[in-house]
């Protein structure tokens, strides 16, 4: 790929923890002006920078004009994995009154080539660079197509009306029960078996599903469940709160931002059990809609229950994916 150079007047960095709160600013400033539903507070972008991107200075870029104000920031991220495929996932944010002034090509290629350095090293028998973004997106998607990158996945981000009537489904054969720390390294287990099949999937280390996960400040535990034989631990739902998001979407909104069934348990009522016992304790903390993320092609069938439960598609994304060497 020829690089193409940065316009004068700006300069180029790392990020780090102490831009969280400009970081923070400029991404829901792009979300507000692209009309995407995500926000981030400044202790989310903490919590992304000191936990997803290591190291800072290979991983993330920071463009600063000539005020020294931040009006782009480019990542790039791969789990620390063994697996057959892996996947480096890149981002890139562009304040809206700097687009089309030289910016938007050199950090498209920037993040492209610092998503293919974080897999040089992988031992993997295929690799591939992917962003994701959302269908409305269309400039953006533009400049991946433009190099190559193909649409492979797309994504649904479902809602459900608290307001309406949560099913009460029998538990038989296991025990639903609330999320303690004694279930958190379990938990890990259980999401590594569940999405060993999932189209993407890498597994997660134990640093990592602490760091990500559990440490997350959007993770509520009051809200998440597990499901057990009484021994073992079967599936789990992993609920987040996103405050930020609020005033955007009109409404206080909580997200099921992970659900998992070991294999052999599927098909038993585990999933639906977990979702409706974190709704209810959605619904009683009050909250007026549940979240979830679904691939709408998931090989568990998993868009199929979330719409027998009521949830109906807010919005589409898009994963866009090239292949490197």
């Amino acid at each position: 790929m020829n690089a193409t150079p940065f316009p004068g007047g700006v300069t180029c960095s790392p990020a780090n923890v102490g831009d969280a709160d400009e970081l923070s600013r400029l991404f829901n400033d792009i979300a507000e002006a692209d009309d995407t539903p995500e926000r981030l507070s400044p202790s989310s972008m903490e919590h992304e920078l000191s936990s997803y991107f290591d190291p800072l200075e290979e991983r993330t870029l920071v463009v600063r004009n000539h005020d020294d104000r931040i009006v782009g920031y480019a990542t790039a991220y791969s789990r620390r994995a063994e697996a057959d495929e892996m996947r480096a996932y890149v981002n890139v944010y562009i304040a809206p009154g700097s687009r089309h002034q030289g910016l938007d090509d050199p950090m498209t290629e920037w993040a492209i080539e610092a998503g293919t350095a974080a897999l040089r090293n992988v031992e993997a028998e295929r690799r591939f660079v992917c962003a994701w973004l959302y269908k409305k997106q269309e400039e953006a998607s533009a400049r991946f197509a433009d190099r190559g990158f193909t649409p492979v996945r797309h994504w649904w981000d479902m809602e459900r009306p608290l307001a309406d009537a949560i099913p009460d489904r029998p538990e038989k054969g296991f025990l639903v029960e609330q999320w303690t720390e004694e279930h958190d390294e379990p938990a890990r287990l259980v999401y590594n078996a569940a999405f060993a099949d999932h189209w993407g999937s890498t597994p997660m280390d134990e640093s990592s599903w602490r760091e990500q996960v559990i440490a997350s400040p959007n993770f509520k535990r009051e809200l998440s469940y597990v499901a057990t034989d009484g021994a073992q631990l079967l599936g789990y739902s992993a609920c987040e709160e996103y405050p930020e998001d609020w005033e955007a979407a009109g409404r206080r909104e909580a997200w099921i931002a992970g659900l998992g069934v070991v294999r052999n348990w599927r098909k038993r009522g585990i999933a639906t059990a977990l979702m409706t016992r974190s709704m209810r304790a959605m619904r009683d903390a009050g909250t007026d809609t549940a979240m979830i993320g679904v691939d709408s092609d998931s090989p568990s069938g998993a868009q199929h229950l979330y719409q027998s439960l009521g949830f109906t598609t807010k919005t589409t994304g898009v994963t866009w994916q090239l292949e490197i060497d």
